[in-house]
């Protein structure tokens, strides 16, 4: 199998490759960053003008244009493929990103956003493509999927997640640890922070943390799918 993905940010592409493995047993080989390119130092200058208004815009434009998603399906060499689209919903009311969100005290509520924004990236596709296509929304921020291994809660019930993940760093890992940690590149954080995600049992387990992070885990299937 291989995979590419479209993510907001490198250390979103970083949990989600942790994730791959754990779930799909898939290494850095098996997978290609569409967007963001993981060996660029800087994006460049349509990336930059996106990123001042969040890194949905950049992942937005790709599924609109999708040039780096065909030349990845076109020159994959597996017959199966997957291309996984990540982004947050805590923007989702922005102007261009345009969700109508559901009510924060609706029971549903986690599933019912993480749906409009399903159907408005499937739209953004123009539905091409969308059978290959898995949607790893997250809820609020991706940050929040990292909670659940620092939290038996629900953390989709945390209103700032990546507050919350920073003050749980400063109070589990000693100084020493604490300080080489936040000297890490964003990616670098991401996967370090992640590596229990690698673990099968301790992703699933973790997955029943967070409803957006379970259904993007269970929508990867099983391996050998497809």
């Amino acid at each position: 199998m291989r995979v590419g993905i479209v993510a907001e940010g490198r250390g979103d592409l970083a949990v989600i490759a942790n994730i791959l493995k754990g779930k799909l047993g898939l290494d850095f080989e098996d997978v290609q960053f569409i967007r963001p390119e993981y060996d660029m130092d800087e994006t460049d200058v349509h990336d930059q003008a996106e990123a001042l208004r969040g890194g949905w815009g950049r992942v937005k434009r790709e599924c609109v244009e999708r040039g780096r998603i065909r030349e990845f399906v076109e020159n994959a060499i597996d017959d199966e493929i997957l291309v996984l689209i990540q982004i947050d919903t805590a923007e989702a009311h922005e102007k261009g990103y345009d969700i109508e969100r559901p009510g924060r005290d609706d029971p549903d509520y986690a599933a019912v956003l993480r749906r409009r924004v399903v159907e408005k990236i499937n739209a953004w596709l123009e539905g091409e493509g969308v059978e290959r296509v898995r949607h790893a929304v997250a809820v609020e921020e991706t940050e929040a999927w990292v909670l659940t291994i620092f939290s038996a809660k629900d953390t989709a019930t945390f209103g700032d997640p990546k507050k919350k993940l920073n003050e749980v760093i400063n109070k589990a890992m000693p100084d020493k640890e604490r300080k080489r940690h936040f000297q890490l590149k964003e990616y670098a954080q991401a996967h370090e922070l992640t590596r229990p995600f690698r673990k099968r049992r301790e992703l699933e387990k973790f997955a029943d943390r967070n409803l957006s992070l379970r259904l993007f885990v269970d929508s990867l299937g099983e391996p050998g799918e497809g």
